[in-house]
Order: C-alpha cells, then sequence, then structure tokens
C-alpha cells in the first residue's frame, strides 16, 4: 500500500516539506565529517557584513568550539530560503574533543535589519526534520509578528544540509523521497551501521543541543537577547540546550511539549485515540455532525471499522489499518480533522456518490510531496536510543496497539522489528531529567493535540513555576498552535503565534492570552475542504459542484498541512 507521507515523523509538527540540492552539493553523502575547519559558506560567495550584529556582520561574541575563531560565512540559500543567508559551519563531530573531526552544520538567518534586535533560534520538531520547513509559511509569520528580531533556523545535525543521515531504502535526496517501509528497516539498520559508524555516537540531542549554544555564543553580540523556540521534537532538544545551557538564552519559548520520562514514542499508535474520542464527543454535542454519527460517533466509528472487517465497501480500497492511518493524519490539521468522521461515515454509506468521492479524497491524499531533508534513519536512531520505553515492548506488542486503536499512525508497530537491529547510542543523564531553570518560559499546547498529549505537557506547569514562566493550553487545538488556532480578529494571525509574539517582545510582562476568548469555534461542515477531497460542496453528502464560485481552498497537501484554518 502507498503510504500517505503526511505521516513520516511522529513529533514533527507540520514540517515535511522539499528538498533542495545545498549550497554545496546535496548533503546526502555518507559523512559530512573532516579533518580542518573551514569556513563553511553558505554558497559561493558571502555577503559583506553588513546589517548583521557587531564589527563583523553577525559574529558578535567569542568562544564556542570547533573552530570559533574563523568567522561565519554568510553567503547566498537555495531557493526556498526567502529573504535569508546560509552557512556551513564546522563544529566538533565530537564537543568533548573539539581538536578532532569536524561536522558542518547547516544555518540559515533572516535579519531584521534593526541593529538592536534579538535574536530567536527555531528548532523544528521529528526528531528528523530539518529547518527549511520553517519557511513554509512559519518564517514570514513569525518576520511579520515580530519585525524587529532576526531569526535563526539550523538543521540538526543528521538532517538537512547538516551531514543528513540517511538510507537507500528512503531515497530522500530526492523530491518525493519514499517513507522506509517495515521490510526495509533491516538494511538501513546495517547500512547506517556500516557508513556512519564513527558518527552515530554523535548524532545525539545532547550534541545538538552544544551545536546550539555554541553557535549563538558565536553569533550573538554582547548584552544582544536571545531567545529560543522549540516546536514538538524541538521542546526535548530545547530542554536538552536548558540543561547545558541554562544561563544562556534571554527567554525559551516551547511548543506542542514533550515531557522527558514521560513522552514515549513507542507510544504513538495509542496516544491519537484520547483527543480524537473528545474531539467525537464535540461532534455529538453538535446538531449537525450527530444527526450524521448520532449521540455516540465514538461508538459509531468502531461500528463502522468492523464492517470493514467483514468486507464492507471493499471497492473502495481502504481497510482498517489503511482507514487507521488516514484518520490520524487527518486528525493533525485543525480543518482536515473533520474528514476523519466524514471518510468513515461515507465507507458506511458507500453509495456510488460515496465512492467516486472516495476515489478524489484517494487521488488527493496519496499525492507524493518533498520531505525538505527530513531524515528518518536519524528519527528512528533518536527514537529508538532516547525516546523508547523500557523495558522495550515487543513487535507483538506494539502492534496489538496499534489494532486497538481508531485513530493512530502504525509508526511504531511498523518498526518494531527494527528497534533489536539499530546501532544505537547509550542515552545520558539528561535523557529524563528536567532542568531547573529561573529563565522566562512559555510553554504551549493544544488541548486536542494527539502526538504531544495534553496531559503529559500539562506536567510542565508543575515544573516551570517560577517567575514569568507560563503554561498555556489552547484549547480545541491540535498540534502546532502557532498555525492552528484560528481567532475571529480578521488578520489571520492565529492564537497561538500571537501568544509567542507578544512574549518575545515583552518576555517578563504577563503573558496576553486575550486571543483564545476570541478562537472560532469547531465546525462540522466545511464546504471547502469539501470541494478538495471529494468534489462536492459538503463533507457528508452528495453535493454537486455548481458554477465557478468555488471557496479559495487548500491546493496542495502541503497548502492544507500548513493552514492557519482562518
Amino acid at each position: 500500500m502507498q503510504k500517505p507521507l503526511y505521516l513520516v515523523a511522529p513529533l514533527i509538527a507540520l514540517a515535511p516539506a522539499v528538498f533542495l540540492p545545498s549550497c554545496e552539493g546535496d548533503g546526502s553523502g555518507s559523512s559530512a565529517t573532516s579533518e580542518t575547519a573551514s569556513t563553511g559558506s553558505g554558497g559561493t560567495g558571502g555577503d559583506d557584513g553588513q546589517g548583521g550584529h557587531g564589527a563583523e556582520g553577525g559574529q558578535g561574541g567569542a568562544g564556542g568550539q570547533g573552530g570559533d575563531d574563523v568567522p561565519i560565512v554568510w553567503g547566498p540559500c537555495p531557493e526556498t530560503y526567502a529573504e535569508a543567508e546560509c552557512a556551513l559551519v564546522p563544529l566538533p563531530l565530537d564537543h568533548d574533543h573539539p581538536e578532532g573531526p569536524t561536522l558542518d552544520v547547516f544555518v540559515a538567518r533572516r535579519l531584521s535589519g534593526n541593529p538592536d534586535a534579538a535574536q530567536l533560534w527555531m528548532l523544528q520538531g521529528g526528531p528528523g526534520s530539518s529547518g527549511e520547513s520553517f519557511f513554509f509559511g512559519m518564517v514570514d509569520r513569525f518576520a511579520s509578528l515580530m519585525p524587529d528580531v532576526d531569526l535563526y533556523i539550523p538543521d540538526h545535525r543528521g538532517t538537512g544540509r547538516s551531514a543528513y543521515l540517511g538510507c537507500d531504502a528512503e531515497d530522500a535526496a530526492s523530491p518525493g523521497g519514499q517513507l522506509i517501509l517495515a521490510e526495509e528497516w533491516p538494511a538501513c539498520a546495517a547500512q547506517v551501521a556500516s557508513e556512519r559508524a564513527t558518527e552515530l555516537p554523535f548524532l545525539t540531542v545532547t550534541s545538538a543541543a552544544r551545536d546550539l549554544g555554541t553557535l549563538v555564543e558565536r553569533t550573538r553580540a554582547p548584552g544582544q537577547p536571545v531567545f529560543v523556540y522549540g516546536l514538538s521534537y524541538g521542546t526535548y532538544l530545547g530542554l536538552r540546550y536548558l540543561h547545558l545551557f541554562p544561563e544562556q538564552p534571554t527567554g525559551v519559548i516551547l511548543e506542542a511539549f514533550v515531557a522527558p520520562g514521560e513522552l514515549f514514542v513507542s507510544r504513538l499508535d495509542q496516544s491519537y485515540d484520547p483527543p480524537a474520542q473528545a474531539y467525537a464527543a464535540l461532534c455529538a454535542a453538535d446538531p449537525l455532525c450527530s444527526s450524521k454519527l448520532g449521540p455516540d460517533p465514538w461508538a459509531r466509528l468502531g461500528a463502522i471499522f468492523n464492517l470493514l472487517d467483514t468486507g464492507h465497501c471493499a471497492e473502495a480500497g481502504i481497510d482498517r489499518p489503511m482507514l487507521r492511518e488516514i484518520m490520524s493524519g487527518l486528525f493533525m490539521g485543525w480543518r482536515s480533522r473533520l474528514l476523519s468522521l466524514a471518510l468513515p461515515y461515507r465507507l458506511e454509506r458507500c453509495s456510488a456518490e460515496d465512492l467516486a468521492a472516495i476515489d478524489e479524497f484517494k487521488s488527493f491524499w496519496f499525492e507524493p510531496y518533498d520531505l525538505a531533508g527530513f531524515s528518518q534513519a536519524l528519527e528512528v536512531h533518536i527514537d529508538f536510543s532516547e525516546l523508547w520505553e523500557t523495558p522495550p515492548p515487543s513487535p507483538a506488542e506494539l502492534q496489538a496497539r496499534a489494532d486497538a486503536s481508531l485513530y493512530g499512525p502504525n509508526w511504531a508497530s511498523a518498526r518494531g522489528e527494527a528497534f533489536a537491529l539499530w546501532p544505537k547510542y547509550p542515552a545520558d543523564a539528561y535523557t529524563q531529567a528536567w532542568p531547573q531553570v529561573d529563565v522566562p518560559l512559555l510553554v504551549l499546547n493544544g488541548t486536542l493535540d494527539p502526538q504531544t498529549p495534553i496531559a503529559q505537557a500539562e506536567l510542565a506547569a508543575a515544573h516551570f513555576d517560577g517567575p514569568h514562566q507560563t503554561f498555556v493550553a489552547v484549547p480545541n487545538a491540535p498540534h502546532v498552535t502557532s498555525t492552528q488556532s484560528p481567532t475571529t480578529l480578521g488578520d489571520g494571525v492565529p492564537c497561538g503565534a500571537r501568544i509567542i509574539a507578544n512574549f518575545v517582545l515583552d518576555h517578563e510582562a504577563p503573558v496576553d492570552t486575550s486571543c483564545i476568548a476570541v478562537m472560532r469555534p469547531v465546525t462540522f461542515e466545511d464546504a471547502a475542504l469539501a470541494s478538495v477531497f471529494f468534489n462536492a460542496w459538503s463533507v457528508w453528502d452528495d453535493v454537486p459542484l455548481q458554477g465557478n464560485a468555488i471557496p479559495e481552498v487548500p491546493t496542495s497537501r502541503r497548502a492544507l498541512q500548513h493552514e492557519e484554518a482562518d
């Protein structure tokens, strides 16, 4: 079965995006280490140093490791990095031995032009995502909301253009890189163990956090405020950074929170049902939705799955595992989650019109798209090493968890056999520990987030309860509140993004959460989505499109994935 690429990463936070050639090659070679440091230009030429901080065009500050006496040379970026400049910065492969081999870390930045600007470092999710996917909407939004802030976006080591970790099964250096199938993981494990053996022990969360601290020190001007924003897995990396550099940042934002020692991706196939069941309860309270799925929509969904097991609507070509996976992907979006109710409803009815609509849906849903430097190999390398339960569940137990769920990406179950084969690194003392910090800190999480569930995210409120440390639960929001918390204010700015910007602009003021009161209500009809997915005016019924007055709709999977839901 062809798998929707939407589900490539468990903690990715709407991230997969486009692969392009790196500034100096495609970055997909077996190794990006070298024995000597280089200036690490981001293109064929550098800038003239104007518009940065300090006398060397953004090189303010001293210290760091791995060529810290060599100025960072900023130059042109790949096409997708709009209005940015980029660099490859050689950093120690092993930070404890800075005199040894180096690893080139790719960094993009968009400068504000304000000589007094603060820095905001943006850490993507995954694990496995590169920073490139931030340039599909979020960088523009943050730049608009915080015009006097300089944005810095690194590629986590092992992703994108930072010594990309890959194997033949994913072919991820090409547009539309393929998902690694369950039966392909053993070969992938053997390949990376053979080709990247010297690097694997250092492609770790702690090493990436030390990269970040070093890069901040090498780019900040004396006294320049520095904020760090972590998204999904980026919050886990952000916590590691706080363990190692507790005094460095001015403030930290952690969105879609990963609680250390509490959230394990080996449990991912179980984590979707609780928020999905809460969403079904909203359906039950809605006159339209309950008229379709009855007074107990959750029970109705279970009955539909059971029908599929008997061969019902086989001509649609969707069985239980596929429907479970599709529904979990749909549930990631504020708007698209409605289709996780409407699709099984249409499968249950299974009329000729429904079958045509379902064919339309499949042509859109299974359309491949690019993954923007996402490394599935790095994803499992970190997950298996740090974010897996101990003792590890058996492959049979992982499969049983997936089979017991209505919503679930079949993620852990597909990797169960690979766990024992993967060349893992030993977890360090930080792995399940919470940092003790006084830095101003903002944590946000959606109450209907299936990947970083609200129950574990709320633990942050107890651990971070000092002055200017705030936890915000965004009602009814799925993963990534900064893009998926629409309001009625009419300016297209999601509530989560507004809260983040206000914190950066005044991190010692009480966090302004007033936009929560004007968030849009959850609705259960969407003619725009119906027109794209089902070629109809209703997600529920066969209401043919008429005339040319089609509403503005997402034109691609990426557009839907990064929708603001306004």
